[in-house]
């Protein structure tokens, strides 16, 4: 099958595994429940074999082996470093913690690849494209809020984000360790950024609105026009 092909075939369905990332690593962290834990390991197990499995079937349709290992270095990385390891018996090995975390890694790998097949949908639409893109932003850091910060929860982090991300900024939630600080800082300027874009794009929507009714209305009396100056001949 074609590389191409066969990379939009994966595209939906890698999407949703990586978002999937998010919830199964949360049980992971901080729930005590054994059956909840299981499920979110099996789960977590299925997410790593299909990164497995489009990495190897992606490799095998593609002519330039090195070139394809070359540009799709993290997804290698990813597949390398977050194998599905219990958590049992881990206490005190943080570095393997660590490496957990880094499976959020697979969330930015799938919105990267994700919004490939948006591009055309972006030139017509960018509304909607960086709502996209500001949603998932806010989701992924505020998880990662609630890993760094103690006694936050995912709600409290996605609070913090949107407040970041707004540059509402209550003061209610604010992050005391240097990691949370260091998220903070570049979901500051990746928030205005956004926050630009969306506010452009939403009155860049409005302008072309007005202007193609606009045109519309001109074309209308264009085609009266028309058609008064073809009945005019008639009569002659």
């Amino acid at each position: 099958m074609d590389e191409t092909k066969l990379e939009r075939y994966f595209e939906i369905p890698m999407i949703i595994f990586g978002i999937l990332v998010l919830p199964v690593l949360y049980i992971q962290l901080t729930s005590t429940i054994p059956l909840l834990r299981l499920i979110a390991y099996v789960i977590d197990i299925l997410i790593w074999l299909a990164f497995v499995f489009e990495f190897v079937a992606m490799i095998s349709a593609t002519k330039d082996k090195r070139n394809y290992v070359k540009t799709n270095w993290l997804n290698l990385a990813i597949i390398l470093l977050t194998p599905p390891l219990p958590l049992r018996g881990l206490a005190g090995l943080e570095g393997l913690r660590i490496l957990r975390i880094l499976r959020v890694l697979r969330v930015f790998v799938v919105m990267g690849r994700g919004t490939k097949g948006f591009k055309k949908f972006y030139a017509k639409n960018s509304i909607n494209y960086v709502l996209y893109l500001t949603v998932i932003l806010v989701f992924i850091c505020g998880f990662i809020f609630s890993l760094f910060e103690k006694g936050k929860s995912f709600f409290d982090g996605i609070w913090w984000a949107i407040e970041t991300v707004s540059t509402v900024g209550y003061g209610d939630i604010a992050p005391i360790t240097p990691a949370g600080r260091a998220l903070g800082i570049v979901l500051i300027f990746l928030g205005i950024g956004f926050m630009s874009m969306l506010t452009a794009a939403i009155s860049a929507y409005f302008v072309e609105k007005d202007s193609n009714r606009e045109m519309k209305q001109i074309l209308e009396k264009l085609d009266m026009l028309g058609k008064e100056i073809e009945e005019l001949k008639k009569n002659k």
